[in-house]
């Protein structure tokens, strides 16, 4: 009884581990729902527009790590204020998957 007690447990472990998103540069954890490990990355306040409605966000060809180098056009994402959420270290944090659709947007401001 006490092996199966234990493999429960390093399964509950390594369940729990994965389920945990990965770690901002500023110390801070993205939000499960926003990434898996590679979706967030901290981007470049030049890559930000923000416009009246939002925020528009466009990202080079190796500039994020769900948008690789071998791509030959940038990823422009059209980000509406209540879209928005307020970034916990004043940084522009992006969320994307590979196809290049928003996960989650952080910014120093928040959404307006």
């Amino acid at each position: 009884m006490r092996a199966s007690a234990s493999i429960t447990i390093a399964i509950l472990l390594t369940a729990a581990t994965q389920a945990h998103a990965h770690r901002a540069p500023g110390g801070w954890d993205y939000p499960f729902e926003c990434c898996s490990e590679a979706d967030c990355a901290q981007i470049d306040a030049s890559a930000v527009r923000e416009t009246p409605s939002g925020f528009i966000v466009t990202i080079m060809p190796g500039r994020h790590p769900m948008w690789a180098s071998e791509r030959r056009q940038p990823a422009v994402l059209d980000i509406p204020y209540q879209k928005a959420r307020l970034s916990p270290d004043g940084f522009f944090h992006l969320c994307m998957n590979d196809a290049g659709e928003l996960l989650c947007f952080f910014s120093p401001g928040g959404g307006s």
